[in-house]
């Protein structure tokens, strides 16, 4: 019934002395033209219109309009929205940076490379803020060549990587079993003059451990406890479990008073597996303590 709808929005105009209008009210009718009326002009009409009652729409607003636009392609649409928006009061430059975020959350990579090459167009420059999303879209899709693409990118418009494009890298490289590049990465890291912060070393470490790399990993985490890093309960947990099947005990103490040290309490299952690495003498024993080990951690 959108004839419905548009008289009634007229009948409210007329009352706009005595009426008051959220912008919850005016997102609910950009939402009924954009969505289920499939009526793009309108929803943009709306949201113009929202000053003059006295409302003014945030990024929550202007963001809808925007992901209605490139929904349909409609970017030389969404140039116009911007050259128009300053009126709204709307901050362009963090519009630009959210929707490109969702685009990227929704899996929309394309429609978010193609809105971050509107940029020049749109009179506005990316930020380190812009990239992220789209470098954390391609590591996820294990489209790597992409991604460094897009750091190579970052590099020829003087956009400067932060620890945080370099850590969602690692981490995409990690869970994929690249450890090595993710440790390229960090060295790359810190030829460029960008220190690696706890969670560089901490993705680094989970790496390591993940392949069994235990002297590396113990190399690692010891670097991270003298820096003042405090590696978390996982690292060290995977970092006991994996000691305990080389029976490597004097690195297990070390590890277990640093974990106690920093407000880590290990649970069951894990105290018998170092009971296990300290006094274990046979394979029949080690059987038995397997079976004791499997009924514990069934019981919780």
């Amino acid at each position: 019934m959108f004839d419905e709808i548009e008289h009634l929005v007229k009948a409210l105009t007329l009352e706009e002395k005595r009426c008051r209008f959220s912008e919850g009210f005016f997102y609910s009718l950009m939402k009924v033209y954009g969505n289920s009326a499939g009526r793009i002009n309108k929803a943009i009409e709306i949201l113009f219109s929202m000053p003059e009652f006295g409302c003014w729409p945030s990024a929550k607003s202007f963001n809808f309009i925007l992901n209605l636009l490139v929904k349909a392609k409609l970017f030389d649409e969404i140039r116009e929205i911007f050259v128009s928006a300053p009126k709204l009061g709307v901050e362009i430059d963090g519009c630009l940076n959210i929707l490109i975020k969702g685009l990227c959350e929704s899996g929309n990579l394309g429609a978010a490379l193609h809105l971050l090459d509107e940029f020049p167009k749109l009179k506005s420059r990316p930020n380190v803020m812009t990239f992220s999303p789209l470098l954390r879209g391609f590591c996820n899709k294990g489209e790597f060549e992409e991604a460094f693409r897009l750091l190579e990118r970052m590099e020829k418009e003087g956009i400067e990587p932060d620890a945080i494009t370099f850590n969602i890298l690692i981490s995409g490289l990690r869970r994929k079993g690249r450890v090595e590049e993710g440790v390229e990465v960090m060295e790359r890291m810190k030829v460029r003059g960008c220190q690696p912060n706890s969670g560089t070393y901490q993705e680094v470490l989970y790496g390591l451990l993940d392949k069994k790399r235990n002297l590396e990993a113990g190399e690692m985490m010891w670097k991270m406890v003298s820096w003042g890093m405090r590696p978390s309960f996982l690292s060290y947990k995977k970092m006991v479990l994996g000691l305990c099947e080389t029976k490597d005990a004097a690195e297990v103490d070390w590890v277990l008073k640093q974990m106690v040290s920093h407000g880590f309490v290990p649970k069951t299952g894990m105290w018998w597996k170092v009971v296990g690495c300290v006094v274990v003498k046979n394979k029949d024993s080690q059987e038995v303590l397997d079976r004791i080990i499997d009924r514990q951690e069934t019981s919780g």
